[in-house]
């Protein structure tokens, strides 16, 4: 998921970077997640979500500075406003928010902005490291309002033993390197699985279809546990049996899901 770059944290990716954002998103956007990758009119919003009133929000996530992303918003607007897409959740008597998330803003962006009709909430994101934790931190360029998360404890990963940690988080989520190959296996037996018993919103569509079509055996043997609240329960949470090849160590489980499973409170491993 990062990376070190002279010293400095960066997303390694902009789908880094909307992997962590989409699991966040009530965190540092007080919103609730509705859909990724929305397909509109041949447009990909990056993250569709709702307010407390179910006005619609469109977050458009940048790795890098771009001077076109007022543009860009412009034509989800429109696109958004004449298919009027999720119609049982969404107020469309009110209007869309168009929020873009960004390191930098160019100068074209602030001068677009001033004399279009539609408004903008352009929101610059730094990542830094305070002691172990190493956060992303949201910042609101007219309210200056700030929200922070975490992104990684680096403690974690001595714990683990993992050496070369600069490497570890060079490419992939949740701090690890991981080869496609094991990112899918995980993505098939803990996201298509089990995301609804996790609490957490389900894959796209056509990335469920391509896991599917992976081959994946249905028998495996490594068994952990992951904890989620659950408020009917008198224990306060439920434990969820997930089953994994035997190759998959576990510190990349461990990890892995650390990244993708924000209901998760503990992980029970094999023993």
């Amino acid at each position: 998921m990062l990376k070190k770059v002279n010293g400095k944290w960066q997303f390694a990716s902009e789908n880094n970077l909307e992997d962590f954002v989409w699991g966040k998103v009530n965190s540092l956007f007080g919103l609730s997640a509705l859909k990724r990758q929305y397909s509109v009119y041949g447009d990909i919003c990056d993250i569709l979500a709702l307010d407390g009133n179910r006005r619609l929000v469109v977050i458009e996530l940048k790795n890098t500075e771009d001077r076109y992303v007022v543009q860009q918003l412009t034509r989800y607007y429109h696109s958004l406003q004449e298919q009027k897409p999720f119609q049982q959740q969404v107020n469309y008597q009110l209007p869309i928010r168009l929020i873009a998330v960004a390191p930098s803003f160019h100068r074209h962006n602030w001068i677009d902005r001033e004399y279009h009709k539609l408004n903008f909430e352009l929101m610059s994101f730094a990542i830094s490291q305070q002691q172990n934790d190493v956060e992303l931190q949201l910042t609101d360029l007219d309210t200056k309002k700030v929200s922070k998360v975490k992104i990684l404890d680096v403690s974690f990963l001595q714990k683990l033993k993992v050496s070369q940690p600069n490497d570890i988080v060079s490419t992939e989520t949740g701090g690890v390197t991981y080869t496609k190959a094991v990112n899918d296996i995980l993505s098939y037996y803990v996201l298509v699985k089990n995301a609804h018993k996790l609490g957490i919103p389900e894959l796209e569509s056509s990335e469920i279809e391509r896991l599917n079509h992976l081959g994946y055996p249905t028998k495996v043997s490594k068994l952990f546990k992951i904890q989620v609240e659950e408020k009917r329960a008198k224990s306060g949470f439920k434990e969820v049996s997930i089953r994994v090849p035997s190759s998959i160590r576990v510190w990349e489980f461990r990890l892995w899901v650390r990244a993708h499973v924000p209901t998760a409170t503990k992980i029970v491993t094999p023993r």
